[in-house]
């Protein structure tokens, strides 16, 4: 049986500490009348990833795995409208989220269509962007 004491002991990994020390750029592009707030790694230009969050969640859920992702490839995480620093609306349907997720691509200087990873409801407005896209 694990003891409380070698618990408190474990350290996280090194890419773990590494990943969530990149400091990542910001930005934010309009869609539909609302702000759309979007994090950043690699350089503008390249192919890339958007990385769409679930419901409940913001951007910043994926700082410890967009680093990871940015050797060679442009990654934006966004919050989608009425989530974490974006702006809210009245109702809020797929194929807007969709919108905000081919926005922030082309705000955050993906060259060509993105890859879109979805985690949850994220999944949903990543598989509703690729239908309409």
């Amino acid at each position: 049986m694990t003891s409380l004491a070698s618990v408190d002991a474990v350290q996280p990994p090194t890419w773990f500490t590494a990943a969530l020390g990149t400091a990542a750029g910001t930005g934010t592009t309009e869609v539909g009348g609302a702000s759309i707030a979007y994090r950043t790694w690699g350089q503008r230009g390249q192919g890339g990833i958007v990385l769409v969050h679930g419901g409940a969640a913001h951007a910043h859920w994926w700082d410890h795995i967009a680093p990871l992702l940015a050797g060679g490839h442009r990654v934006a995480a966004l919050d989608l409208s009425g989530h974490g620093d974006s702006g809210r609306r009245d109702s809020y349907r797929l194929d807007t989220w969709a919108e905000e997720v081919l926005a922030v691509a082309a705000g955050a200087g993906i060259a060509g269509p993105p890859v879109v990873i979805g985690h949850s409801m994220g999944g949903f407005v990543a598989l509703r962007a690729a239908s309409r896209y």
